[in-house]
């Protein structure tokens, strides 16, 4: 059924529950995972000072991930578990990696953290929803007021 399932993660609790149901699947499939995060690119790529903060956060969200993808692999028994860190867009760089790969699925929640640190009512998902070729399983995230944990 499904063979590679993608799913982007913003640093949000919203994203890591999405990370939960794209393991469930990877799990019930047989597929491979792939945890895609994407930081800003600095408005002036030229600056030296600014390249080398750009790429200390690429290593610090890297090693993250990868320190994610261990935890996967250990409470999941899942074997094809990768992450991938891109600069630029992040509705952009999920649709562009989505479509590279030739993925089967995208698997993100209908909320997450916004440009400025706050949690935004699914932009990111919206746009990923219109323009991904594959198809997108939105996990849906209930509002803190009406959460049951």
């Amino acid at each position: 059924m499904f063979q590679h399932l993608l799913v982007p993660l913003d640093g949000s609790d919203y994203a890591l529950r999405a990370l939960d149901k794209g393991e469930e699947l990877a799990q019930l499939t047989g597929a491979r995972l792939t945890l895609l995060s994407v930081l800003l690119r600095a408005e002036r790529p030229e600056a030296t000072h600014v390249n080398k903060l750009d790429e200390q956060s690429r290593e610090r969200l890297q090693a993250d991930l990868d320190a994610l993808v261990e935890q996967v692999k250990a409470r999941s028994a899942l074997e094809q578990v990768d992450s991938e860190v891109r600069f630029g867009e992040p509705a952009r760089q999920i649709t562009e990696y989505a479509n590279d790969a030739g993925l089967d699925l995208i698997v993100m929640s209908t909320h997450g953290l916004g440009a400025t640190g706050q949690y935004a009512l699914g932009s990111v998902a919206l746009k990923v929803l219109m323009t991904a070729s594959s198809p997108v399983l939105m996990v849906r995230i209930p509002s803190h007021g009406s959460e049951q944990d």
